[in-house]
């Protein structure tokens, strides 16, 4: 049996292979759809927070930056001064989200950032022996597949626990019938990574109210299907949630997997676009 190694041990490869699934899917014209449409009504006003505040906000696992922008300039319109603490392990995500932040004068003139590199649990414990320090909005988008599902309850208690009242935290978490998720679970091989019915379990173990609200995407999987090129090894990559799945996996094994990609394509666009479901769940819990 082959020998796979999952591919959230390997941080270069996840950062190559999330982006490459990132720039696939129509995530940003999508999360702002749903910006513009849910944010104002649904979130902001559910943040109690006055308005001549510095509002304190914490990114986990922030990555490059783009779903976290726009989540900053909304708040802004609410909150002209933001001190963002964004805690992310990969330099390189780190740099591209200083890159993009630099270009974008709105955030320039509103927002301070404090650039942490580490993961979650090293920013736990390095800060744990220090003066708590209490954030109004904390957002971890597509983060909780690093941490066991066992562990997902630890995470969340303790996140609401540096909460400030009458605050909230925002979660993005991959639907339980997106195309990754079919696919790791169809394939035992693979990590299966948390979901949505995981945090929803965390949640209902520890008592804690949310509202879940769905966004729908779609995923252009067809560098799967069209012969070897690094786009297609990089998105396979992140749909098996496997590093260097080509290279380890047997020719069997390669084969099943495009079988069940393709059984699970929803439509061909009209420019001949293999498209997957990725959708999201964006969990909204409050204090």
């Amino acid at each position: 049996m082959e020998t796979l190694r999952p591919l959230q041990s390997d941080q270069e490869r996840y950062a190559e292979s999330f982006l490459v699934y990132w720039n696939l899917s129509r995530n940003v014209e999508a999360f702002q759809n749903w910006i513009n449409s849910y944010f104002p009504e649904k979130i902001m006003k559910e943040i109690k927070v006055e308005k001549e505040k510095e509002l304190m906000v914490l990114g986990v696992g922030s990555g490059p930056g783009q779903t976290e922008c726009l989540v900053l300039k909304e708040l802004l319109k609410q909150w002209p001064k933001i001190r963002d603490t964004v805690v992310e392990p990969d330099l390189s995500y780190i740099n591209k989200y200083q890159d993009l932040a630099s270009k974008k004068t709105e955030l320039i003139d509103g927002v301070s950032f404090e650039w942490r590199q580490q993961t979650l649990q090293q920013f736990r414990q390095e800060t744990q022996d220090q003066p708590l320090k209490k954030y109004h909005f904390i957002m971890l988008f597509h983060v909780l597949y690093f941490f066991e599902i066992e562990d997902i309850a630890d995470i969340i208690q303790y996140l609401k626990s540096i909460l400030q009242d009458g605050g909230m935290i925002l979660t993005l978490i991959e639907c339980d019938d997106d195309c990754v998720a079919q696919t790791t679970e169809k394939f035992p091989q693979f990590k299966k990574n948390p979901s949505t019915q995981d945090v929803e379990k965390a949640l209902a173990k520890l008592q804690i109210q949310f509202v879940k609200h769905r966004i729908t995407l779609s995923l252009d999987g067809t560098s799967c299907f069209v012969g070897e090129t690094k786009q297609g090894e990089l998105l396979m990559n992140f749909l098996t949630q496997t590093a260097f799945f080509k290279e380890t996996a047997s020719n069997s094994l390669y084969s099943d997997v495009i079988k069940h990609l393709r059984s699970i394509v929803l439509s061909e666009s009209e420019d001949g676009k293999s498209l997957l479901r990725c959708d999201c769940d964006a969990i909204v819990i409050t204090k």
